[in-house]
């Protein structure tokens, strides 16, 4: 059985694999985003019987509804804009933030950038 304790690593050791696992996790969650992007765009749920994409990953894959419907859409943002699957790789921005990505109108990202810049002023 494996151990979680890291009580034997030096402080320097923990930093660094706390580190890397964040690096790592960044490009795990990317992954699932990139797969099913290019799963949906090339139809590829359709040679295996389903109409959709969605009932592909419901059927096939056992996902909840809910985690299909988010994934799917998290999906086609990224391909979208693809600079989101790199930002999601970084760990800049999360799963719940790709699925807040199509609400952002120009004029809206343009109000939250200037509030944001008068917040940083108090």
């Amino acid at each position: 059985m494996k151990s979680w304790s890291r009580s034997h690593l030096a402080d320097h050791e923990v930093v660094r694999t706390f580190t890397a696992t964040v690096v790592r996790e960044g490009g795990t969650t990317a992954e699932p985003l990139a797969d099913p992007s290019e799963l949906d765009e090339r139809r590829l749920y359709v040679p295996a019987g389903y109409s959709s994409m969605y009932a592909y990953c419901t059927g096939t894959h056992h996902m909840p509804e809910d985690a299909a419907f988010k994934r799917i859409r998290a999906a086609r943002t990224a391909r979208q804009y693809p600079v989101i699957f790199d930002a999601v790789a970084e760990g800049r921005l999360n799963l719940s933030g790709v699925l807040l990505v199509p609400c952002l109108a120009s004029e809206t990202a343009d109000a939250a950038r200037q509030a944001l810049h008068a917040a940083r002023r108090f």
